[in-house]
């Protein structure tokens, strides 16, 4: 059977403003690479074909970007949904209900992850019912109640999970989602009380973050250049000081880690910590902290 997924790539990335208003999240640079491209890069690793993808806030420069990487790889079919309003996480899979002729992984856009798509899948088929959820254990966002491997509620809990963006749904299950429903908790918790039988898979010794914050984007670096995660399309860096420049201008310093991308202008005095930087950005003389500086041409 063919192996197919679906990306949910439209949200409007409010809680990572003011960059979002310019560069969509799934285009977000990790460690120098957009994270869409990890994600389809390792779908194509991992033997996917086809993928959906849906898109609406900064919708042209998805589109951009996805006609790039599929004169890159024309082994990977995709599809696109653009939204003429967002439509919300369960509303996307209505919205793009043709495209669910098997079972499908869902991924949303803005997680990084090691964990093997191919687990769930098996999960799903071990378990059997119309959908299959991953799940962690997190310090954070934990509203996901299960019983016996079964979805049972949603509720804040200190016994609850928190759902990692993956799931594995079938067309019977798609076919349940009306025209409306947007949110993935009023909505399975609908089909939860019609009887819907929804599975879980609990996981750990996986990493998983999501970049839905600035904080959160920036600890994903500290991750990886701290070696303290390994993900699939990205080499390790040799020090947690990465930048490309051979001589730095006088009275920089760094401190904690940095990451800093090809064609980067520091400006002298400058110290920095905990700090991103694509490539083409200015930083400016002085001390910067925790923080993510893009070029002046995307704004």
């Amino acid at each position: 059977m063919e192996k197919r997924a679906f990306v949910l790539a439209a949200g409007k990335g409010e809680r990572l403003l003011p960059y979002t208003r310019y560069v969509p999240k799934p285009l977000f640079r990790i460690l120098g690479r957009p994270l869409l491209e990890l994600i389809l890069d390792e779908l194509r690793r991992t033997g996917f074909r086809t993928v959906g993808i849906n898109a609406y806030h900064l919708a042209h420069k998805l589109k951009a970007f996805l006609s790039a990487y599929q004169d890159k790889h024309p082994e990977l079919k995709i599809k696109l949904y653009e939204e003429k309003e967002l439509l919300g996480p369960t509303g996307a899979l209505y919205g793009a209900r043709d495209f669910f002729a098997s079972e499908t992984l869902v991924i949303n856009a803005d997680i990084v992850t090691n964990f093997p798509y191919e687990t769930l899948f098996s999960a799903h088929k071990r378990f059997g019912g119309e959908a299959t959820l991953l799940l962690m254990r997190t310090p954070r966002a934990k509203n996901v109640l299960v019983s016996q491997e079964r979805l049972i509620g949603f509720a804040p809990n200190e016994d609850a999970y928190t759902f990692c963006g993956l799931q594995v749904v079938t067309p019977a299950f798609v076919a349940r989602i009306r025209e409306g429903d947007r949110d993935l908790v009023p909505t399975y918790t609908r089909l939860l009380n019609e009887g819907v039988k929804i599975n879980c898979q609990v996981v750990s010794g996986f990493y998983w973050q999501d970049i839905g914050t600035i904080s959160a984007y920036l600890q994903v670096h500290e991750d990886l250049l701290k070696k303290r995660a390994v993900i699939s399309g990205i080499s390790p860096p040799a020090s947690p000081f990465v930048f490309p420049e051979k001589e730095l201008p006088k009275g920089v310093s760094f401190e904690d880690w940095v990451f800093l991308e090809k064609g980067v202008e520091l400006k002298p005095e400058t110290k920095l910590k905990r700090v991103v930087a694509w490539e083409g950005a200015s930083i400016p003389s002085g001390k910067h902290t925790d923080t993510l500086f893009i070029p002046e041409e995307v704004l």
